[in-house]
């Protein structure tokens, strides 16, 4: 088999739990045969050299332009991509991410990760139907290291209160 598949791979970074599901999302894509390469746009941060800390305040308007234009290189540049999506706390900059990559008509592969599996599961209409797939993170996360991204079949959202 060769590989094709680009993986544009989003998800929120702030809590140690959302870092954690990045690092196990990257092992997993790292062993598909399917996977040349994932592209996470925390390993290819822009660095001001003129505030070189942009996390401690605003950061500058230099960082804000080069984050932006690096990121929408990164899903330009990808085949596919694959959203850790932190039901729990929902998040503006992956929503955004998603809708882009499917007005460049690119697949979507939604990881819907929850801390409470036990409340309702719901999901916003618009990104219920536009991703392409859906992957539990709760119960099926280790599908990643097997899914064919060289075809990327449509498996839509199911089992979710759509509002």
């Amino acid at each position: 088999m060769v590989a094709t598949g680009h993986v544009y791979l989003g998800s929120p970074f702030y809590s140690d739990a959302q870092r954690a599901r990045v690092k196990k999302a990257q092992e997993l894509l790292a062993q598909n045969e399917t996977v040349v390469r994932v592209h996470f746009p925390f390993d290819y941060e822009f660095v001001d050299p003129d505030d070189p800390n942009p996390k401690a305040g605003i950061p500058s308007l230099k960082w804000q332009l080069a984050t932006y234009q690096n990121d929408l290189t990164g899903l330009v540049n990808a085949s596919v991509g694959v959203f850790l999506y932190d039901m729990d706390q929902l998040d503006d900059g992956s929503a955004f991410e998603i809708g882009y990559m499917r007005a460049l008509h690119k697949p979507v592969v939604l990881v819907p990760f929850t801390e409470h599996p036990e409340k309702e599961k719901k999901m916003n209409l618009m990104l219920a139907q536009g991703v392409t797939t859906l992957i539990d993170g709760n119960s099926e996360f280790e599908k990643l290291a097997s899914y064919d991204f060289n075809s990327c079949m449509s498996d839509p959202v199911t089992g979710y209160r759509i509002f």
